[in-house]
């Protein structure tokens, strides 16, 4: 018997000889949508591949040689096409500047996938409380290398240190007795006295560390000589403070430690370029800011409060989880306690200015963060959860005193 498929050749009325083949009507139309379906997927892909590229290339000014034009994969571009409209929002909105047209589309993908984990952070919420900010176009590895590694202290310990004395000391017993005696408050906020400067913006570099010193300096001078707002340079220690590890990393105890001994100079004298430079100019400017004593605040809620509501803002060091990194809300960030061993991507310091309890019940500290302004709320402060060492919010609060 012949296959079905295949049948003998037969003679045409005209003479000529030809072989038929008799397909199955299911097989052909099913390879036919296969063919459509194929063509259309190259069609959209291409599509939106175009429309991301005329985007960006009317954003940036790139010129088409410089744009990686390349077919995307179709879930890519739809996934590029959907958000590339509020990228370029976001990139007027920052003043964002790309190299090419490479690190354009770079960004764009990375804006992306973050403004999609933010999506899913919001839902099931009553509103918003993550959203955008200046680090929304980073990838997850560049947000990292922001922060300090995880075991950034035990290499510091591996740092050839020839003083082994730690300049943060401990609070002397009278000193801690005046403050158990001093008068309590519900609530506080340095910055209503006007002695908080504006936040700034470390950038892609691991200088956590060396902004909230120097905030915890800017404050304290401003307690101690009201009126008198010195913006003081984070560059001074990235560049003249080589105990420390500049973008790589540094120890407060160090850095207080060499602004007691050396100073630092006023930021408008001394700009951050988020990099150690190959020298330092620190010498250059003879007026510069130092403290006279650093002391190590007992790690519990109380002492912590003592010392913020005397003397003045505190300076801390914490783990972050991925979520506080698009965290856009007043509200009461809540890292739960499975976050804080779980999920934790690296160390960050900063400085809590203030503390009250939120409508719902919910104690908080008020803290300055190094993320910019559009980080949080009211200009780059979080509202943390307080009173239960929240992702060691309240390991190490250390307090100074300015000259």
């Amino acid at each position: 018997a012949t296959s079905p498929l295949h049948q003998p050749s037969m003679k045409s009325n005209v003479g000529e000889s030809r072989d038929y083949l008799f397909v199955d009507q299911y097989v052909l139309e099913r390879q036919q949508a296969a063919k459509k379906q194929a063509y259309r997927r190259c069609l959209i892909s291409a599509l939106l591949t175009c429309i991301v590229s005329a985007t960006l290339l009317s954003v940036f000014y790139i010129t088409a040689d410089e744009f990686p034009f390349e077919t995307l994969e179709l879930s890519e571009s739809a996934l590029l096409a959907k958000h590339a409209p509020h990228f370029v929002q976001f990139t007027r909105r920052f003043n964002k500047k790309y190299e090419s047209g490479d690190h354009a589309q770079r960004a764009l993908k990375d804006y992306a996938l973050q403004m999609e984990k933010v999506a899913k952070l919001n839902e099931g919420l009553d509103e918003p409380q993550y959203g955008e900010n200046e680090m929304s176009d980073w990838s997850d590895d560049e947000f990292a290398n922001m922060l300090l590694p995880l075991d950034f202290y035990e290499k510091m310990r591996d740092i050839n240190d020839d003083e082994d004395e730690e300049f943060i000391s401990r609070m002397p017993k009278n000193l801690q007795r005046a403050l158990n005696d001093a008068p309590k408050y519900d609530h506080y906020d340095w910055r209503t006295y006007n002695v908080v400067t504006p936040v700034k913006a470390q950038g892609k570099c691991g200088s956590c560390w060396a902004f909230a010193a120097t905030a915890t300096v800017e404050s304290a001078w401003l307690i101690k000589h009201p009126g008198d707002t010195r913006i003081l340079s984070e560059q001074t220690l990235l560049d003249c403070d080589m105990s420390n590890d500049a973008c790589g990393g540094g120890d407060e105890d160090k850095a207080f430690r060499f602004i007691h001994r050396q100073g630092l100079a006023y930021l408008s004298d001394y700009p951050y370029v988020a990099h150690r430079q190959n020298s330092c100019l620190a010498d250059s400017f003879p007026n510069r800011t130092k403290i006279e004593v650093a002391y190590g605040i007992n790690p519990d809620e109380k002492s912590m409060i003592d010392w913020l509501t005397n003397f003045g803002p505190v300076n801390i060091g914490m783990s972050v989880i991925q979520p506080m990194r698009s965290w856009n809300s007043s509200k009461v960030f809540y890292p739960t306690k499975e976050q804080c061993k779980n999920e934790v991507i690296g160390l960050h310091a900063m400085l809590i200015v203030g503390y009250g309890t939120s409508d719902a019940g919910e104690p908080y500290w008020i803290i300055k963060n190094s993320w910019g302004q559009s980080y949080g709320t009211e200009g780059g402060f979080i509202y943390y959860r307080r009173g239960v060492n929240a992702c060691f919010v309240e390991d190490e609060p250390v307090g100074i005193l300015a000259y």
